[in-house]
This record gives structure tokens, C-alpha cells and sequence, in this order.
């Protein structure tokens, strides 16, 4: 029968609401799919001078220096003393043998002869920090250089060897040589890298021998000369020298071991930008390579060869790890959109992104440091979820019938407010590192606010043009009726809060469910809480490095068996005309040692090794003029008979003095060998140097602490205070941000609660499974909000959309769960197994950093997912109105994005 003229017409079944679109964002869609090639292109010269700028440039300093202040104490402090002094750490290498036989000490003299003379091209030779934007200049006059070796003294600034030339020029008699000066703790260099080197070969000997001037006075002539000079011709001298060393309490724990069995030769270089040293490292172990035998088995330790063998391995692995996470990612993409389009596209955007970033860095001089090695994980982790919920909400346009162009269109219309605030958030949450005081964090702040921006450019941007390349795909949508693995995941989400998701609008929700989750949440973050009170900052980069590592084992020989690993030098400012010469000053320097090397840590007995300062040579010469006599081994009774003793030293070898004192006696150094061990440990022994130099002292001199266990405790010390301000002032931040795009205070401020909840069980978590807060996982909790807000900006702001459009909440909460839940889930899938693929790594501090990554992306899911619907059910708990959806759309009709 045909209808009537009375008949109405069949209106057509309504659309499920698409919510608010961007003007501005649809106009920017439309213009980048008319210039895809204009934004192909952009992308290759972005790519080629990243490319170029990452080669050429970039750098990486895995030094603890790097995270500290360009004006802080402690790094003024330490740069002070390099300029009087040089270098404060040190290779050591270590032979391990029979120490005193003779084929070992010819072994051992060869060796030495050739590492004194290491000449290599170094293009930093004799950079500073300075020089590479380190620390700021000191208000304070600069103390007296020490002219490099191929640099010219100031025209009116005699050096501290130009000081004491007129001592050297005219000698002691024979034994008075330069030879002699060469002897230990001295300048013994031969290439242009080593700066000093001493070891068993030319360790100082002090001695004196009784001659007749032309008056017929007998006097004592002083010589300076070197511990196997004359060479020891048999077992008898060897003998003798072994029971001299053993005995000789400023040479057990430098250069040789207490029981004989190892001797060190220490290497301190010139100064040099951190990757030069690295090459200076791979050089020293092929020149031990060469030498090293049965009997005489060497390797390499200090500090400088853990830098570079940290740089080496976190290269490595980062590089392995990016292409095994990066396959793990594409099988997870090819499971959830089963088309190229789809799985390349996100992986582009996070790709380059990251590419970028260090680019940039590159560019602007930033070194890539302990805590910016994390930044492609950070990138891929915060950028990847934006570019999956615009492709997921184009994939249900694709399905609903839409026309390609159109699709990408509307999907980044319909997402582009939501991504750009994502991006806001997580931008201004990085900026705020820049209120910390450490230059590493402020540059990885910065860096990551620009790898956020590269992100959100390419979504907006590489994506679209990608998805235009799609013709018939619909980049793995399940056919209409069916409900895949994450429908289903999804509705049992929907069921614990409330109800499922594919129940039909209107469905009631059975409060106790609501309640039972909030109260289970809550219980949960109270046990969370304990754990997090458990948690400890525990910072020692030893221990990332795997058992059985040679670096691993030469380190903690050196610690063991030689003394220590780590260093505390003292920088001694006199204040008395006497400089130096001053008696009492000396004997309160004697004082404070004893005290120093008398500290006794609770955790490691004997902390502190041997010792060098003024006080060897003052000693050693005091007993040289009483005919060797040990009872002579002390300090001078008089004042004259001290300025005396030094002047015959000054005499005999001048040019080693300034390794120990200015050209003037005002300054002057107490270096003290430290066992190794975590950063904060060194808290209570730095204290007690403090105290002590205060009891022993007095105002005859300013003395000023430096060295790696001050550091390493200052410097980790200052970047927890500065990281838990960095993080109050961005969760502030984000939350007035979330506040601002949900233009609701009340919903602004929920939203917050969901985002809060994953860092503290993650922390919890560390807090039970005893993993200490370091410089590797310290980003943790940045990246946890920024996880757990991507997720509930995408959610809220469909929720905020549905709830304006009908008025009713369950519908809205529903609504939203359908469009960002299966965008989120995928997400979250995507980094959990890209990052527990880090579990993989040889290097602990990695392996820890990618399973709490994956365990935060799932937490912060999860929360999101079930704890988030409650919460909005209890927060805007009121009597809902009718819905709209029951009439206007049959159940299911819309498409989970």
C-alpha cells in the first residue's frame, strides 16, 4: 500500500553523536591532506639534520658531575681544586701476580714506561667543564694555575714550576736531578695524554747521606728518588723492597696490596670532554691486552673507566633494546589493527619524535646523561596514546561508512582538542623540572617538552598523510556484532564498577558494586602507603652492572684489596702569613687525618685507605735528615727546623711540589682514597670530616671538602629535593590545565585522583620488592602522570561531551568507555610490551626501568577503566535524567573505538 499524502515520511536512524568537533583542527586536517608532500619533505630535512646533528654532535656524559649546578658549592669546589691540582680521579690499572719477582717488576717497568708515553689524538685535549658549559665562574679570585703542557704561562703569571725553577735550574749536587723530581705522586709524563702516573717503578724515596762540604762540615744532602732506583738485582734487594713497601703505610693501598699479590699503576690524564676519555679507556685495554700474561694478569679500574664502561653498555643496550621493543611493538599493532597503515603510522609519529629529540639535543649542546638515556622510552611512552586514539576514533569512522578523506578528518577534528591537551599537560609537567637546581634535570626537562611537541606535530601532521595511503582497510575493526578480546575486557571493566558496556542504555547500576571498588581502591592505597614509606634512595651505579662484568670485578678488587675506589680530597686555604710552614697548622692537619682514617661506618669497616698531603713529604723528610732513623718520621719539633725541612725539599725536587702545595705555600691538598659505596651512605662521613675540621683547624685555614663521595652524596642528595619539588609544582600545574579543558573545577579535580593512584602503588610496589629510588628510575613518577592523564584527559572530555549532550551520567560514562576505552586498552597494551622487552637487558638499572614502566601503563589502566566510572558515579551521584540514547540509538550501535 502506497503512504498517503497524511502518511509522515521515515526519518532516518540517528548517528550516534560524534560529539564537538574543532573548527580549527578540521581546517588544519583539510590543509595537510592537500600538502602531503609539502609535509613528506619537511619531515626527510627534519629527519637528515637530526640525522646529521645526532652523528656529528651529540654527546653523552654518564659522570655524576653532569647533574650538578653550574653554581653550586660543591661543584665550584671541585673545579677549585682542578685548576690548582688537576684531575681528582684517576684509571688504575692492576696487576695481579707474584709483585716482587723479577720478571714481574720487568713486566711492571715496561708497562709503565709505555703508559707514561700514550699518545693519542685527542680533539678536547685540556677542555674543561667550562669550556663545555659547566660550572659558572667562581666570584672568588682564581688561585694560581698550573700551566698545561703545551700552554704558555699568563704574561705576567709565573707557573708553579716557573716558581720553583730557580731550585731546579741549580740542583743539590748529583743527586738533586729532574730525574729525580720524576719520582712519585710527580709529573712523570711522556705523551700528551697522561698527566701523571705512579706505581711501584718511581713511587718516592726520600733519603739523605752525609757528606763534607769545603769547610769540613758534615752536612746532609737530601735526595728525591725513586722506590726500584737502583733496579733490585737479586732476590736479596727484591726482598728488601718487599718488606720497605709492605711496611710503608703510603704505599700499601696505592700502588701495591697488603698482602703483595697486586700492584696499581695510577693514571691520572689530562683534562678532556667525557668521550674522549672513553677512547682513552679503549685504548689503556688494548695496551693491557697486549701485556697482560699468566702471572701478571691486568685490568682496569677507577672512576673514569666506570664512566666509560657505563657509556659503552647503556649505548648497547639502548640501542638492542630500541629495535627488540620496537619488533614487540609492531606485533602488538599488527594484533590490533592487522593493516601496515596502522602499525607504522603511531610508530612513525613516537619514532621521530624521539629521532628528534636528540636532535635537538645535539643542536643546543645538551649531553644525553643517566636521567636523558630514558628519553625515548619517555617520548614513545607519553606521545604513542595520542596517535593510537586518533587512528582508533578514524578506524569507527571507516566502519560507520565514511569516505577516507572525510574519516581522518573528522577523527582529528573530534580528537585534536583532547591530544593538544595532552601535550599541554605533559609539556608543562617536563618545564617544571626546570624550577630544580641541577643542570641534567632542567636539560632533560626542556628536551622532553620538546619531544612531546614533536609528537603531538607528527599526529596532526605524518599521521593524517599515512592514513590517506588506506583505501579499503578498516586497520583491524571487528565486523559489526562481534566483540574481540578487548570488547570483552572492556565489559568486564564496565561490569566491576557498575555495568557492562554493551548493556543497553538505561540499564540500572547496582551501587554496591560502585562502593565495593572505591572501598577496595582506598584499602589499596593505604597498603601502597606503607610500601612507600619503606622506599629508599639507594643510588650506586656499580650495581647496574651485572655479576662477573671485568669492569665489575677490577672496581670492587680496587675497592677491596687497594684501598678504596672513591676519593675525599681536602682543598687547605691557609690563612696566616706562614702559608704552609706554619707548625700548628701542619699539626692540626695531622690531627684532622688521624681522625679522618679513624671513622669507622657501621656497614664498611676501615672506609678509609691511605692518605697523601704535605704531611708525607714534611715527614719523610724530617727522617731522610736524621739518617733514616722511623722514630724521625713525624712532624719537625720547631718552626725553623719545618721551614727548614721544606726548603731542602723545595730544593731537591721542586717540581714535585705542586702536586701537594701552591708555587707560594698558601694552598695546599689532603687527598684520602674512600671505599666505594652508595651515594646517601656517605652522608654520616662527610659530616664527621665537617665536624672534625672544625674541632682540629680552627681559623688557620679554610678547608673545603670535594672528591666523589662528596659528589656523588651532595649530588643525589640535591636531586630528590629538587625532583620532589619539580613534581608538586607540575601535579598543580596539570591539575589547573585539567580543570581548564573540562571547564569544571569538580570534575578537574577528580580527575586528578585516578592520575594520582598509579604513582603510588608503582612507589608502593618498589617499596615491598625493595627497589631503591635512583638516577635511573627517578623519572618514574613523571612518567606515571603522564600515562595516567593521557588516558583520563580522552576519557573525561568524552565524558564531559556525553554528559552536556544528555544529561544523564551512566549514559556518559558508557558513551565514553565505548570511544576511548578501546584506544586506551590498546595503548596500554602497546608499551607493556615494549617495555617489559627491557626485562632483556644486561643492566639492572634497565631491566628495572621497563618492568615498572609496563606495570604503570597496565595500573594506570586499569584505574582509569574501573576506578575512574566509580569515582564519577559517587562524585555526580543525583537522580539521572531520562535517556536520550534508548530512543535515538538501539543498543550497540556504536562502534567501541
Amino acid at each position: 500500500m502506497k503512504p498517503t499524502s497524511a502518511t509522515p515520511p521515515r526519518k532516518p536512524a540517528a548517528k550516534p553523536p560524534r560529539g564537538p568537533e574543532s573548527p580549527l583542527f578540521r581546517r588544519w586536517a583539510e590543509l595537510v591532506l592537500r600538502h602531503p608532500w609539502v609535509v613528506l619533505g619537511a619531515t626527510f630535512l627534519m629527519c637528515a639534520a637530526a640525522a646529521w646533528g645526532i652523528a656529528t654532535r651529540l654527546t653523552m656524559d654518564m659522570t655524576i658531575e653532569s647533574f650538578m649546578d653550574n653554581k653550586s658549592s660543591a661543584l665550584l669546589t671541585l673545579e677549585e681544586y682542578r685548576d690548582q691540582f688537576g684531575r681528582d680521579d684517576a684509571f688504575i690499572v692492576q696487576a695481579e701476580g707474584d709483585v716482587f719477582s723479577a720478571d714481574y717488576l720487568e713486566r711492571l717497568r715496561k708497562l709503565h714506561e709505555e703508559l707514561a708515553t700514550l699518545d693519542m689524538e685527542i680533539p678536547s685535549l685540556g677542555q674543561r667543564m667550562t669550556d663545555r658549559g659547566g660550572a659558572a665562574p667562581s666570584d672568588e679570585p682564581p688561585p694560581p694555575a698550573v700551566a698545561a703542557p703545551d700552554a704558555p704561562a699568563a704574561e705576567d703569571t709565573p707557573s708553579a714550576d716557573d716558581a720553583f725553577g730557580d731550585f731546579e735550574d741549580t740542583g743539590s749536587g748529583d743527586d738533586a736531578t729532574l730525574e729525580d723530581a720524576n719520582s712519585a705522586w710527580a709529573d712523570e709524563s711522556g705523551g700528551s695524554v697522561v698527566d701523571q702516573i705512579i706505581s711501584l717503578v718511581n713511587f718516592r724515596r726520600t733519603s739523605g747521606k752525609t757528606v763534607t762540604d769545603p769547610s769540613g762540615r758534615d752536612i746532609v744532602q737530601l735526595k728525591v728518588g725513586k722506590f726500584l732506583d737502583p733496579w733490585p738485582a737479586d732476590d736479596a734487594a727484591r726482598a728488601a723492597l718487599r718488606d720497605a713497601a709492605l711496611n710503608d703505610p703510603k704505599m700499601v693501598d696505592q700502588v701495591v696490596s697488603h698482602d703483595g699479590t697486586i700492584s696499581a699503576i695510577v693514571l691520572r690524564t689530562e683534562f678532556m670532554s667525557p668521550e674522549d676519555l672513553e677512547r682513552v679507556a679503549d685504548e689503556l685495554h688494548t695496551v693491557l691486552a697486549r701485556h697482560s700474561v699468566p702471572g701478571f694478569k691486568l685490568s682496569l679500574s677507577g672512576l673514569p673507566e666506570l664512566a666509560a664502561s657505563l657509556n659503552r653498555m647503556m649505548q648497547r643496550e639502548i640501542r638492542n633494546l630500541f629495535v627488540l621493543a620496537f619488533a614487540a611493538q609492531i606485533l602488538m599493532m599488527f594484533f590490533l589493527f592487522r593493516h601496515p597503515v596502522g602499525i607504522f603510522g603511531p610508530l612513525a609519529v613516537v619514532g621521530l619524535a624521539a629521532a628528534w629529540t636528540f636532535g635537538f639535543m645535539a643542536f643546543v649542546g645538551t649531553p644525553v646523561t643517566m636521567l636523558s638515556n630514558v628519553l625515548p622510552a619517555f617520548i614513545i611512552a607519553v606521545g604513542i596514546g595520542d596517535s593510537v586514539h586518533v587512528q582508533s576514533v578514524y578506524r569507527d569512522a571507516r566502519r560507520r561508512g565514511l569516505p577516507n578523506h572525510e574519516a581522518i578528518v573528522s577523527a582529528v577534528a573530534a580528537t585534536g582538542k583532547p591530544v593538544l591537551f595532552t601535550t599541554l599537560t605533559t609539556m608543562f609537567g617536563l618545564l617544571s623540572l626546570n624550577y630544580a637546581s641541577m643542570k641534567a634535570v632542567n636539560e632533560m626537562g626542556t628536551a622532553g617538552a620538546i619531544g612531546v611537541v614533536f609528537a603531538l606535530v607528527n599526529t596532526v601532521t605524518i599521521l593524517p598523510v599515512m592514513l590517506s595511503w588506506n583505501r579499503k582497510g578498516l586497520l583491524g575493526a571487528p565486523p559489526k556484532g562481534h566483540h574481540d578480546l578487548i570488547d570483552r575486557f572492556l565489559d568486564v571493566c564496565g561490569s566491576i564498577s557498575g555495568r557492562p558496556i554493551t548493556s543497553p542504555a538505561g540499564t540500572p547500576v547496582d551501587p554496591r558494586r560502585r562502593r565495593l571498588v572505591l572501598v577496595v581502591a582506598f584499602a589499596l592505597t593505604a597498603v601502597a602507603g606503607y610500601g612507600v614509606s619503606q622506599l629508599r634512595v639507594w643510588h650506586n651505579p656499580l650495581s647496574w652492572i651485572p655479576a662477573g662484568d671485568p669492569t665489575k670485578v677490577a672496581f670492587e678488587t680496587t675497592d677491596e684489596r687497594l684501598g678504596g675506589a672513591a676519593s675525599v680530597q681536602l682543598l687547605i686555604r691557609t690563612k696566616t702569613d706562614l702559608g704552609m710552614k706554619d707548625l700548628e697548622l701542619l699539626r692540626g692537619l695531622e690531627a684532622l687525618e688521624k681522625r679522618i682514617r679513624a671513622y669507622q661506618d657501621p656497614l664498611v669497616p676501615d672506609l678509609v685507605g691511605a692518605s697523601i698531603s704535605l704531611l708525607d713529604v714534611v715527614k719523610e723528610t724530617n727522617r731522610a735528615l736524621h739518617g733514616g732513623d722511623q722514630a724521625y718520621y713525624r712532624l719537625p719539633d720547631t718552626q725553623a727546623e719545618l721551614a727548614d725541612t721544606l726548603f731542602l725539599f723545595e730544593n731537591a725536587s721542586p717540581s714535585e711540589l705542586h702536586r701537594l702545595a701552591s708555587a707560594d705555600l698558601k694552598t695546599s691538598q689532603m687527598s684520602l682514597r674512600v671505599r666505594w659505596l652508595e651515594a646517601t651512605s656517605y652522608g654520616p662521613f662527610t659530616k664527621d670530616i665537617d665536624a672534625a675540621i672544625v674541632d682540629t683547624i680552627g681559623d688557620r685555614a679554610e678547608i673545603k671538602t670535594t672528591g666523589a663521595a662528596y659528589t656523588l652524596f651532595a649530588t643525589v642528595s640535591a636531586l630528590i629535593t629538587d625532583l620532589l619539588r619539580s613534581f608538586a609544582v607540575a601535579f598543580v600545574v596539570i591539575t589547573l590545565l585539567m580543570i581548564v579543558l573540562l571547564r569544571d573545577i569538580r570534575l578537574g579535580l577528580v580527575a586528578m585522583v585516578p592520575n594520582l593512584l598509579p604513582i603510588i602503588y608503582i612507589m608502593g610496589f618498589m617499596g615491598y620488592a625493595n627497589v631503591p629510588i635512583d638516577m635511573s628510575n627517578l623519572l618514574i613518577a613523571s612518567i606515571a602522570i603522564g600515562l595516567a592523564v593521557d588516558d583520563t584527559i580522552h576519557l573525561l572530555h568524552r565524558y564531559k561531551v556525553n554528559l552536556e549532550a544528555h544529561g544523564n551520567v551512566e549514559d556518559a560514562i558508557n558513551e565514553a568507555l565505548h570511544h576511548s576505552g578501546r584506544a586506551m586498552t590498546s595503548t596500554s597494551l602497546i608499551l607493556a610490551v615494549g617495555f617489559f622487552t627491557y626485562m632483556g637487558a644486561s643492566l639492572i638499572s634497565l631491566q628495572r626501568f621497563g618492568y615498572l614502566i609496563g606495570l604503570t601503563a597496565l595500573l594506570a589502566l586499569v584505574l582509569d577503566l574501573i576506578f575512574g566510572p566509580a569515582l564519577l558515579r559517587s562524585v555526580y551521584a543525583r537522580k539521572p535524567r531520562p535517556s536520550t540514547l534508548d530512543q535515538e540509538n538501539p543498543p550497540n550501535a556504536a562502534t567501541p573505538a
